[in-house]
């Protein structure tokens, strides 16, 4: 789980398929062709419900999903952007916007090599 302050606020679960997670477990960089990460993401908003339990504004949860993103390690096809492929839904429709696909990289290529251009971190 993650919370993106800023302009996109938004609060995200990181999800892996079994190749993913067991590298993540193992700490094995570069993941193995097959690993599928996806991240889905919803607006970052306070549960009136609970702070009005609490007392005090203090609890948020998530409202409304923005996006689903997937990455997918390939390292053959997906050469150029160093061996991922991306995509992103939103409203459980693809966003085949080849702008918006060409930011992906980019934004990831900024990850330590270490991490393999992934952002997340594996929390047991």
């Amino acid at each position: 789980m993650a919370h993106e302050a800023g302009s996109l606020n938004d609060i995200r679960a990181v999800l892996g398929n079994d190749i993913a997670v067991q590298s993540y477990r193992d700490g094995t960089r570069p993941f193995p062709d097959g690993a599928v990460i996806a991240r889905l993401a919803y607006k970052y908003v306070p549960s009136e419900e609970n702070n009005a339990i609490f007392g005090q504004a203090q609890s948020f949860v998530p409202g409304a999903p923005t996006n689903a993103q997937f990455s997918v390690k390939d390292a053959q096809r997906y050469a150029d952007t160093g061996g991922w492929g991306f995509g992103q839904f939103e409203d459980g429709k693809p966003n085949r916007s080849a702008a918006l696909m060409e930011t992906c990289y980019p934004c990831h290529a900024r990850a330590p090599t270490k991490d393999d251009f992934v952002f997340t971190h594996y929390t047991p």
